[in-house]
């Protein structure tokens, strides 16, 4: 099977669920900007994002492929960490699909088959006037690929590294997303959280979740003995 087969084609398009406006740039606004602009197909085909989990790569590729979809244009976003234990030859193909984003091409690294598919991929998406976006955790100074033309085709794209957002970016984008669910977030209990918990942006965002969740099913207003209970498992 391949990337074409429309099932999966349908089944992975179907998780660009992010766009940009929920993206808090902070310290990422000129990335968030080029690839605004690589959408718009301005400025160089190829875009390489990394940075520490939590950092928004997948967000960021996921608006990506939605902004290009909603403008017209054929895009699929590909979760590679998700397909890694599938046969490379699932990507055959997918340089008829004009803009790609390959999320977490680190997954890839050391495993020569899908090296050498990833290889493939990039020329063909060049040969055919595509775009790629690709992201992972790494600088591609490190050189974490095998194979040295992929090595090579991975520098030579246009690099920005995510940074982590500072609690300020942190809060805004919690209280934000808070308002969106209708999820009064006070001051205090934001404040309680960053101190008290992991501050990476997944651990914060499934915090929302379980605070959310447990707001609704016991119908109480967030403040930080609710919190300090639900946390705590009780």
């Amino acid at each position: 099977m391949s990337l074409t087969d429309p099932q999966l084609t349908l089944d992975l398009f179907c998780a660009t669920r992010h766009d940009f406006a929920a993206y808090h740039g902070g310290p990422n606004v000129a990335a968030v900007n080029a690839l605004e602009h690589w959408c718009a197909d301005r400025g160089p085909r190829v875009v390489y994002l990394w940075g520490a989990a939590g950092t928004g790569k997948t967000h960021l590729l996921q608006a990506a492929v939605r902004a290009v979809s909603e403008a017209g244009t054929r895009a699929m976003y590909v979760p590679l960490a998700e397909l890694v234990d599938a046969d490379p030859l699932i990507l055959d193909g997918l340089d008829s699909v004009a803009t790609v984003a390959l999320d977490d091409v680190g997954a890839c690294a050391g495993r020569a088959d899908w090296e050498e598919r990833l290889f493939v991929l990039y020329n063909a998406v060049q040969d055919s006037g595509g775009r790629l976006l690709w992201s992972g955790a790494q600088s591609p100074a490190t050189g974490f690929f095998g194979l040295g033309d992929l090595r090579s085709r991975l520098a030579g794209s246009l690099v920005y590294q995510l940074r982590e957002l500072d609690d300020a970016g942190k809060a805004a984008v919690l209280t934000a997303l808070a308002a969106q669910r209708g999820l009064d977030l006070p001051a205090a209990v934001l404040e309680f959280v960053l101190r008290r918990e992991r501050r990476d942006m997944g651990a914060l965002l499934a915090i929302l979740d379980k605070l959310d969740q447990a707001s609704l099913s016991r119908g109480r207003a967030l403040t930080v003995p609710f919190v300090r209970e639900v946390l705590a498992g009780r």
